[in-house]
């Protein structure tokens, strides 16, 4: 049975540089590295993030962040000069809430996400 996610992994061109973006422009917290294997595995609040070189695999993940407040969040990225794909827009609405998304890019050149849900 599944019961989460444990890990996941997102391919890299250069590992110092994808550090540095993820842990701080991010914000993540860097678990361990290991640069000269071009590996870094970072914490998400319980999920792991490894960012890795692996040549035998030629695919890229999107990962969708959970976010307690997008619009500070957004703004926090532009002030890094972080590239905003989607500005935020609303994505889902019931009666309850409204869920929002916003996707931009990483230093690798992978399309990351923020989204929230909120309350109306």
């Amino acid at each position: 049975m599944i019961t989460g996610i444990q890990q996941i992994h997102v391919q890299v061109e250069n590992i110092e540089r994808a550090i540095d973006f993820y842990q701080n422009t991010l914000g993540l917290t860097l678990v361990m590295s290991f640069p000269d294997q071009s590996m870094a595995f970072f914490d998400c609040g319980g999920t792991r993030l490894y960012l890795g070189k692996n040549p035998e695999y030629d695919s890229k993940a999107f990962i969708y962040y959970r976010s307690d407040n997008l619009e500070a969040d957004v703004q926090n990225l532009k002030a890094k000069q972080v590239f905003i794909v989607k500005e935020p827009i609303m994505i889902h609405k019931t009666d309850q809430s409204e869920s929002w998304l916003c996707a931009f890019k990483d230093s690798e050149g992978n399309i990351l996400h923020l989204m929230q849900d909120k309350s109306i």
